[in-house]
């Protein structure tokens, strides 16, 4: 298991309907993180924060994996310092291999810092993308199922792959490149269609990365 954790997408709307308010989101995060590693490590767990109270919490069963890797998402220098400062990996979504690879440097920086190493192999992303040997016919797959909103369309053409397996192939690549080990890989097609672009990712894409 390698949990991942982020503050959530820049939409205030979404934290207003869960009565969180938006800024306080970061604090959050951060004062969660420190409760989840507490609860994962200590057999009994009294905690006083700013947003949650506990008085001799018990989680069972704890991790296998001690301490647990804990990967932090999110693009923004904010995230960088949190993954640098709290966590063991860092993994955003929607970001361009220019700024995943600054965003690595960046990361490691804050780690250094903060007194920590995060380790060379702990960086990774999401790419989302839909294999056809024509790029028009898998961007129109795609197309309903990109989150709206989330960047330009600049930034959605370098960070996405749709096309032939070596579009998706050279996006890797690219943050290879940046510094990245560590990918999610989702398609963005019907349901009915993501067995068939798992199958051909696994034929045509990975094996490639694999044998390195």
């Amino acid at each position: 298991m390698l949990p991942a954790v982020g503050i959530g997408v820049e939409q205030e709307r979404e934290f207003l309907a869960a009565g969180v308010p938006f800024r306080e989101r970061g604090r959050r995060t951060d004062e969660a993180i420190q409760v989840m590693r507490r609860c994962w490590e200590e057999p009994e767990v009294t905690f006083a924060g700013e947003f949650w109270r506990l008085e001799r919490i018990t989680v069972l069963p704890r991790p296998i994996q001690q301490p647990m890797p804990l990967w932090v998402g999110g693009n923004s220098e904010a995230a960088m310092r949190r993954a640098g400062r709290m966590g063991d990996g860092w993994i955003p979504s929607f970001i361009t291999p220019d700024q995943f690879r600054v965003g690595v440097d960046k990361t490691l920086t804050f780690a250094a810092e903060a007194g920590r190493e995060v380790p060379g192999d702990h960086f990774g992303t999401l790419v989302n993308f839909c294999l056809d040997s024509d790029p028009a016919v898998a961007r129109s797959i795609a197309l309903p199922f990109i989150p709206r909103g989330r960047v330009d369309a600049p930034t959605l053409d370098a960070c996405t792959a749709f096309g032939p397996a070596a579009l998706v192939s050279e996006r890797l690549e690219q943050y290879v490149q940046g510094g990245g080990s560590k990918f999610v890989l989702r398609p963005m097609c019907p349901p009915e269609r993501m067995l068939e672009q798992f199958e051909r990712l696994a034929a045509d894409v990975i094996p490639a990365f694999h044998g390195r």
